[in-house]
């Protein structure tokens, strides 16, 4: 104890105050390192409860699928129209097979909440579907979304992701899986079925199985595809070490907190099931506990208070005068920090303060200089980059080295598309937002002159337009959008050979009009009518960017945008047959 007294007074209320404290937190945290450890048993025991019922809920939901994986094997007649080729059967006998296919899909789809669709893709090329009209595009569509596939002897299964589709024109969150059909009696593959999910009807079912403590997380190979919680950003390579483990339960961190977190695969579809509870969550179960604690630790505490005043009166003073020193240094805080000069004969404890902080102060003026000189630097280098970065020249000068070098080697159709890139980059890169119209159709024939090499033979481009309208002034890239829209969707996936005439007119109005019209594949009904219906949008209503006709939507707002509402473009189209795309806008001419 002596030696205790002859200490700083510093220390004196430091090995007082922590002898106090120390044995309050060892009873305070002993009990409730017990209490904790039970709430966390029963944690576990739940979570291991729940995730059994979630993953009996999608095992439910994927037999469900079985009755279509073996329509061949219940159904004779139906393996027998999958078999048999559909293109050589009589009129009579394709429509009586359609209508019987199909019939049965309409059937388990209306009464499976889960299933909106189902198509079969045969051998043969058939298609059937409870939805006929759109069946080959929701083959397409899944196709193009394939993330798992397990292929074995007489077995085929591919899943997709979670895509966004349209069944009828409404917007649907679709999870779609596949199957090969097989007959009993052979290897002979008949078929491919192919069934579109409603997923948020999956989400709902799920919706029972979180709640304020429970958070449910659903993954694939690309990562979550649901959570109760939006905000949930738990890395899967965390959750396959978790299910590596022998008992499948492990933790999970992000965003600073940790869970407890127990984990399922569902091998037929590549998911893993995750349900976890925050640890924070049941350690507030034991709050009561906690509050019991609390009220011994506050007694303590007005102990420890009244005798750690009586210490601190013995260093209030000089305290006092130290802290009137910083007040004169942090008064006006835009200024740099001041060295503080004390009086003499002050306690010991302050001087070694004021000298540390004086100390701090040096350190501080020498750092601001160092981080002013590093930033001076620093700019330095970033504007020396900027100066090496490759420019638009640099680009053009090299796509023209490309066409010369492939002249010289005799490569005509390397050097055609490196001048035709050439010169559609400059036309981009150069000028303002206003060209003659002739620049504009120069940009489009080299356009055309590289899709032309592309898809060799596939169509003619003909070009029918008035001397006196290629002076005329008009946005730029207006033109090459809609040829692109017309190759694209019109001609490049029509099996016959194409045409697309451009053709240009000056009205007795005085309104200059460009048709681009094409004998492709044409738009639908439904398909224009709405395209109709974006066209006629105000300004301020935007553009629907789920839209197909995306970019001529996008060229009708600019014109409209710089010339008026009165001018724009119009579709006419009949499917099958042809598409022809008007733009309309009033005749300016550069001043001479």
């Amino acid at each position: 104890m002596k030696k205790i007294a002859r200490l700083p007074v510093w220390w004196q209320l430091f090995i007082g105050l922590a002898c106090s404290f120390l044995f309050s937190l060892i009873i305070i945290c002993a009990s409730f390192f017990i209490d904790v450890r039970e709430a966390e048993k029963n944690n576990w025991s739940y979570l291991h409860g729940m995730n059994s019922q979630w993953e009996m809920e999608i095992e439910t939901i994927t037999k469900n699928l079985d009755y279509l994986k073996y329509l061949p094997l219940i159904d004779k007649g139906i393996m027998t129209d999958l078999r048999n080729d559909y293109e050589k059967q009589s009129l009579k006998k394709q429509l009586s097979s359609k209508e019987y296919v199909n019939g049965i899909l309409e059937d388990i789809c209306g009464i499976n909440p889960y299933i909106l669709r189902a198509a079969i893709l045969t051998q043969n090329g058939n298609v059937y579907g409870n939805f006929v009209e759109d069946s080959l595009t929701q083959i397409e569509q899944a196709q193009d979304h394939i993330v798992y596939s397990k292929v074995g002897h007489k077995s085929e299964e591919y899943i997709t992701d979670i895509y966004e589709g349209e069944i009828n024109l409404l917007p649907y969150k679709l999870l779609t899986i596949a199957y090969a059909m097989y007959p009993v009696e052979s290897d002979e593959k008949l078929a491919t079925i192919y069934i579109d999910l409603d997923f948020e009807e999956i989400e709902k079912s799920f919706s029972v199985f979180s709640n304020d403590e429970i958070e449910c997380c659903l993954f694939n190979k690309n990562g979550i595809i649901y959570s109760s919680e939006e905000e949930n950003n738990f890395l899967l390579e965390d959750v396959k070490k978790i299910y590596e483990n022998s008992d499948h339960q492990g933790i999970l961190k992000a965003d600073g907190s940790a869970w407890n977190a127990y984990v399922v695969k569902v091998d037929d579809l590549d998911w893993y099931l995750v349900q976890c509870m925050q640890q924070k969550s049941f350690v507030f179960k034991s709050m009561k506990n906690i509050m019991l604690f609390c009220f011994w630790a506050l007694l303590v505490f007005v102990f420890l208070l009244m005798g750690g005043m009586l210490l601190i009166s013995r260093i209030t003073k000089p305290i006092s005068e130290f802290s009137d020193a910083l007040d004169q240094v942090t008064l006006h805080k835009k200024q740099k920090p001041q060295h503080i000069q004390l009086e003499e004969n002050v306690p010991r404890e302050i001087s070694t303060m004021v000298s540390g902080y004086n100390d701090l102060v040096s350190h501080i003026e020498e750092n601001i200089i160092l981080a002013y000189k590093n930033e001076i630097s620093q700019k330095k280098t970033e504007l020396q980059m900027l100066q090496y970065q490759i420019n638009p020249h640099f680009l053009y000068n090299t796509l023209n080295i490309v066409s010369a070098l492939a002249k010289l080697n005799g490569i005509d159709e390397i050097s055609e598309i490196s001048e035709c890139l050439s010169h559609i980059f400059h036309y981009n890169v150069k000028g303002g937002n206003i060209v003659q119209l002739k620049k504009e159709l120069e940009n489009l024939q080299c356009y055309v002159k590289i899709q032309s090499i592309r898809f060799p033979g596939k169509f003619d481009v003909i070009y029918n337009v008035e001397e006196d309208m290629l002076t005329c002034e008009m946005l730029k890239f207006i033109l090459q959008p809609l040829m692109e829209n017309a190759m694209e969707h019109g001609v490049i996936p029509c099996k016959r050979r194409g045409r697309i005439e451009v053709t240009g007119k000056i009205t007795s109005d005085h309104i200059a009009e460009i048709s681009i019209c094409d004998n492709g594949n044409g738009i639908g009904d439904e398909m224009l009518q709405r395209l109709h219906q974006e066209l006629k949008k105000d300004l301020q209503q935007g553009v629907n960017h789920s839209s197909s006709g995306i970019g001529l939507i996008n060229v009708h707002q600019r014109i409209k945008n710089y010339y008026g509402e009165e001018f724009g473009i119009s579709v006419e189209s009949n499917q099958g047959e042809y598409t022809c795309v008007k733009v309309c806008f009033p005749v300016l001419r550069e001043e001479v």
